[in-house]
């Protein structure tokens, strides 16, 4: 019995023993193998996952890149934005599991197949290399990363090679010539993405001087002629974005000078255009490596083996294959296919193919395609099939600036009302230049009307003429390095500031102007006048575009980048209209907005202390000013950038013999005050009055006078920034000065035209 009791006992213990060790995690062989299995399906899952989204990420990037040129805003920017960032995780993802992952000999020569779709995804779309400029910056850091990528994918490759013992079939081998495609496009965009970096691009242009330039005549109409034409004076606007001239070859101006001054400033407009759309490829696109012998070889040679992949996949027996398996391949080798061919047809058809055979007279491509008109007859015949034109679309149109600007109001901004429930919604969730960015271009952005950018390029036409007068025909028939390079670009940014008289703290004089051009037009009832509306629609929109750049993009003008002079002006609005308690419409309280701020200006405040108060001491901010005066207005001591607005918009009243109870009586300003009016309006010298016309013409010209300043001092890395965020209006107009100050405009070109008027 005792013994009985015993084993009994012992039985029970093994049995306790065996649950603890349950318990603590010794599981039986059955249960490890169980797990084993439920790790690799959980492993093989998560590889076809992410082999199916970094192909949707390469067709997201290939679909929507475009939408950049115009716009940088919007769902579809948004969807490119979250493609660029998870293609290039995706795919390192997907090899390495592919590279480390335990799976039957079957399934590893079906990720030996996925490796180099994945390769081609991570070298991305031939429409783009860089999201932004900083990453082509940092490109030379990513060299380590696609070698780790290339090995990667070379490891997958490797193992169904050995394990065949080099006997896979006519599809292995296509699969390791795909593989060899992909690592040349790889290889591509790591290139291209360095050679768009502008130090980089200074340094080789240095290195490789130009081959001789020419300008002959283009037979092309349209937006296509101008391309053409555009692609013949890219050195110009390259040269102006790394500030660096090749003058070995110069070039004959006069063809260049007919074909875009000949037809006025609407030509010129849509070359420079053309120009920066060019520049967009360089910086951002993979053409600079793609329209090379290298690169046309590759795009031939991809959809060739893609295709030749696709037939062997096609008849190659899949029983032993998962059905899931085999869709997802058939859905990348079908992407890949469309996407070599549609990258093919691209290349083929480009004005870059254009321009790389015009460069290169003496090859035979270029007498075989370029000479017999075989090029444009193969360009016809596959534009036919561009769905643009069963739309009715140009296909060129797409290189056309959006024709938007930005529009921030400080005096709107202190009356309206709240914003929408969407707005605050966005307000929270992104950030404050995000949001800035949102409400101030996409939601009240104005998409400039025919008549108001006629006023505007017209104006500036005549600023150039001014600045930039045609000298005689043998100093300019050929611009070489005495009216180029960096002493030439030095020597006509110094001729735009003597034509234009411009002044210093620039960000302050476009506030103190955006308050005197809002007082003036509110208080002379000019907002409703339908004799002067052109001029009225121009000046809004130029005034409220320049406060949008100081609000908004103050990375777009020059000088030191202080937001807090505007919150400060927009701070003492505020609070202004707080004490005040203005009601009625939108506009009256504008009105009454604008009467107080004067009324302000004229009162007086009595200084307490007989020494000069220092601004930095009694107010935030900055100012021209180094001292209170004695005489300080009540305004004054709120914000000198509104009383300065104020006195502006006061002596502008009283010279256009505006009717209003305000302006009635001498005028007092300082010597200071009048010199920086009269340097805006030069006009004023005389003492004379002006017809209310005649004053808003002279609002209008100073306002284009600023734009042209903003535009030719902001630094180059801003202007290539905004190119790959819709493009900019101070952009255009710098190429468009940087035009001018080369070529020279001819003195009758507009009157022959009869396109500008004085």
């Amino acid at each position: 019995m005792h013994m009985m009791g015993t084993s009994s006992r012992e039985a029970v213990d093994e049995s306790g023993d065996s649950a603890l060790d349950l318990h603590l995690g010794w599981c039986p062989r059955e249960i490890e193998l169980d797990s084993l299995k439920t790790s690799l399906f959980v492993n093989d899952c998560a590889i076809r996952i992410v082999v199916l989204c970094s192909f949707t990420d390469n067709l997201a990037l290939a679909l929507f890149t475009g939408i950049r040129r115009r716009k940088a805003t919007g769902v579809r920017a948004l969807v490119l934005w979250l493609a660029y960032q998870l293609g290039g995780w995706a795919g390192t993802y997907a090899l390495c599991s592919m590279s480390l992952s335990r799976t039957t000999q079957q399934q590893q020569q079906q990720l030996a197949f996925w490796a180099p779709f994945l390769v081609l995804h991570l070298a991305g779309p031939d429409n783009i290399t860089a999201y932004s400029l900083e990453d082509t910056v940092l490109a030379g850091r990513q060299v380590l990363t696609v070698a780790v990528q290339i090995l990667g994918a070379s490891n997958v490759l490797y193992k169904q090679i050995y394990n065949r013992n080099g006997s896979g079939g006519a599809l292995l081998w296509v699969s390791v010539v795909m593989f060899a495609i992909g690592i040349a496009k790889y290889v591509e965009r790591a290139v291209a993405s360095r050679q768009a970096n502008l130090g980089k691009m200074r340094s080789s242009n240095k290195k490789c001087k130009l081959g001789k330039r020419s300008f002959g005549d283009v037979k092309e109409v349209g937006n296509e002629r101008t391309l053409l034409v555009a692609h013949g004076l890219l050195h110009i606007t390259k040269g102006a974005f790394i500030d660096h001239w090749d003058n070995e070859n110069p070039l004959k101006s006069d063809a260049a000078r007919s074909q875009i001054f000949g037809h006025g400033w609407e030509e010129m407009c849509r070359v420079v255009e053309m120009e920066l759309s060019l520049m967009y490829d360089i910086l951002y696109t993979k053409v600079a490596v793609v329209h090379t012998w290298f690169g046309y070889i590759i795009r031939l040679a991809s959809p060739v083996v893609s295709a030749t992949a696709f037939l062997l996949f096609w008849f190659q027996g899949k029983d032993e294959q998962r059905s899931a398996d085999v869709l997802i391949t058939y859905i990348l080798m079908v992407g890949t296919v469309i996407l070599d061919v549609r990258w093919l047809l691209r290349a083929i058809v480009s004005t870059w193919t254009y321009s790389f055979l015009n460069n290169r007279p003496d090859c035979w491509f270029h007498a075989t395609c370029l000479s017999s008109g075989r090029w444009r007859l193969l360009c016809c015949l596959v534009l036919c099939l561009d769905p643009c034109r069963l739309l009715g679309k140009e296909p060129t149109r797409y290189r056309m600036w959006s024709g938007t600007i930005g529009q921030y109001n400080l005096l709107h901004e202190c009356t309206h009302g709240t914003i929408s429930m969407f707005g605050s919604l966005l307000k929270k969730v992104v950030s404050d230049d995000s949001w800035m960015e949102y409400q101030y271009h996409d939601t009240r952005g104005l998409a400039i009307s025919l008549e108001v950018r006629e006023l505007l390029f017209q104006q500036i036409w005549e600023q150039l003429k001014a600045a930039y007068p045609a000298a005689t025909v043998e100093k300019t028939n050929l611009l070489s390095c005495s009216s180029l390079g960096y002493a030439g670009s030095a020597w006509k940014n110094r001729e735009l500031d003597e034509a234009m008289n411009f002044a210093h703290a620039f960000q302050e004089t476009i506030l103190i102007w955006h308050i005197a051009t809002d007082i003036f037009l509110l208080v002379s009832r000019q907002y409703a006048s339908p004799s002067n509306s052109k001029q009225v629609q121009v000046i809004m929109a130029l005034s409220n575009y320049m406060a949008f750049l100081v609000a908004v993009r103050l990375s777009m003008l020059p000088g030191l980048k202080l937001r807090s002079l505007y919150e400060e002006t927009h701070k003492a609005l505020v609070e202004i209209l707080l004490k005040e308690g203005y009601s009625g419409s939108l506009i009256e309280k504008k009105e009454k907005l604008a009467d107080r701020l004067i009324e302000m200006e004229k009162e007086k405040q009595v200084q307490i202390s007989n020494a000069p108060k220092k601004v930095c001491n009694w107010r935030p901010g900055y100012s021209n000013h180094k001292s209170r005066p004695a005489k300080a207005s009540v305004l004054y001591d709120e914000n000198i950038i509104l009383s300065d607005g104020a006195k502006f918009a006061e002596v502008l009243l009283s010279r256009a013999w505006v009717d209003s109870p305000h302006i009635i009586g001498h005028i007092e300003i300082s010597p200071e005050r009048y010199k920086r009016i009269k340097e805006m309006i030069p006009k004023l010298e005389e003492q004379v009055a002006f017809d209310i016309s005649v004053m808003l013409d002279y609002i209008f010209k100073a306002w284009v006078r600023i734009l042209m300043y903003a535009s030719v001092r902001c630094t180059r890395d801003s202007h290539a920034k905004q190119l790959a965020c819709g493009g900019e209006l101070t952009t255009i107009v710098w190429i468009f000065n940087e035009h001018a100050g080369i070529f020279r405009i001819p003195g009758d070109a507009r009157d022959e035209t009869g396109e500008l008027g004085t």
